[in-house]
């Protein structure tokens, strides 16, 4: 299922949108946490009607901090269940799922630099346990939309990004600053969302792996790298001589020396007095 993956310990999830649905975000990622077992009381979101005060912003914050206080002290909590925590101990801390409305939205009252800065603020507070945010790249009219898209993509530790009706690829940056890049095929059914691996780019439009025979024929006419030899190259093969086998043919030669005007020649044995 979907929520298998993106209900992980990614702590913001980026969800880019390129079907324009975003009148389901809401419903679509609340479903998602409810899979994986998220209750209603560990949910929050930020109503729309309230986007265009800063202090509507700050009062969510204010909130997470607060609840979980009341929850050590053993005060009565607001929600009707508890709120997740880190361990099975009794010993209890608060960690919410933030469900943000779309970047659209927040665009319409809040300047980019604010947004990116209350994002930040999420992830850095040790009371959010999961920040979702949805992006319809259609849907944004600001001027520097894809630089604000960046942005995000930078802040967000899990990308999802929804390409059509039946694939979507997902981006994992891991605490130790791995990065996995992995795309699936996905399909909707009446009770959950089912997404089936994909090996790569390839197997979209041929899903069928090739054969261990096929791997082992020559290599297309298109290329230019080529083994095999047919019977007149290896015919002229076998005929070249090369230069280290090349051998010459003994033949008999005198040596002619023509001396020169300052040659000294004597006759006389120049050792004749050595009695030798």
């Amino acid at each position: 299922m979907l929520s298998n993956l993106l209900v992980t310990k990614q702590k913001v999830v980026f969800i880019i949108d390129e079907l324009n649905r975003e009148r389901i975000a809401l419903r679509f990622i609340d479903s998602l946490l409810h899979e994986q077992g998220q209750e209603a009381g560990t949910i929050k979101t930020l109503p729309i009607g309230n986007l265009r005060h800063v202090s509507s912003y700050e009062a969510l914050l204010n909130e997470c901090g607060n609840n979980n206080n009341n929850n050590q002290s053993g005060e009565a909590a607001d929600f009707k269940s508890s709120p997740t925590t880190d361990t099975g101990s009794s010993s209890t801390k608060a960690e919410y799922n933030i469900i943000l409305p779309t970047l659209a939205d927040l665009l319409c009252y809040q300047t980019p630099a604010y947004i990116f800065s209350f994002l930040n603020r999420l992830r850095r507070s040790e009371h959010v346990r999961r920040v979702f945010l949805w992006a319809s790249p259609q849907h944004l009219q600001h001027h520097h939309a894809q630089y604000i898209l960046a942005g995000c993509e930078y802040l967000a530790e899990l990308i999802l990004r929804l390409e059509s009706e039946t694939l979507l690829s997902l981006i994992s940056r891991k605490p130790g600053g791995g990065v996995s890049n992995k795309r699936y095929a996905c399909r909707i059914t009446k009770t959950e969302f089912q997404v089936t691996p994909l090996d790569g780019p390839a197997a979209v439009g041929s899903p069928k792996q090739p054969s261990p025979e096929a791997d082992q024929t020559a290599e297309p006419a298109s290329s230019t790298f080529k083994i095999e030899l047919d019977e007149d190259e290896v015919v002229a093969r076998n005929a070249l001589t090369l230069p280290y086998e090349r051998t010459s043919e003994p033949a008999e030669g005198n040596i002619i020396y023509t001396p020169d005007a300052d040659d000294d020649f004597d006759d006389e044995d120049p050792d004749e007095d050595l009695c030798i």
